[in-house]
């Protein structure tokens, strides 16, 4: 197993349903982790590189409705 983190960005701050939706998001295979900032204007997300690349991280998170965008 390879972890890897992912820094991102909110476009929007996150509502009760997007809240709902971070929760959701441990349940998909190779997700290890989802960090949430102190100040909630971003979040880190750990995977296992050898489930998911960062194109299956980003297209996880807007299918499930997140308004996201990756840092550099």
């Amino acid at each position: 197993m390879t972890r890897v983190e992912l820094q991102y960005d909110l476009v929007k701050p996150l509502s009760d349903v997007g809240y709902e939706r971070l929760s959701r998001l441990l349940s998909v295979y190779g997700l290890m982790s989802v960090k949430l900032k102190q100040d909630l204007t971003g979040m880190t997300i750990e995977y296992d590189a050898t489930r998911l690349n960062p194109d299956g991280v980003d297209h996880v998170l807007m299918t499930n409705g997140l308004s996201v965008k990756r840092s550099v």
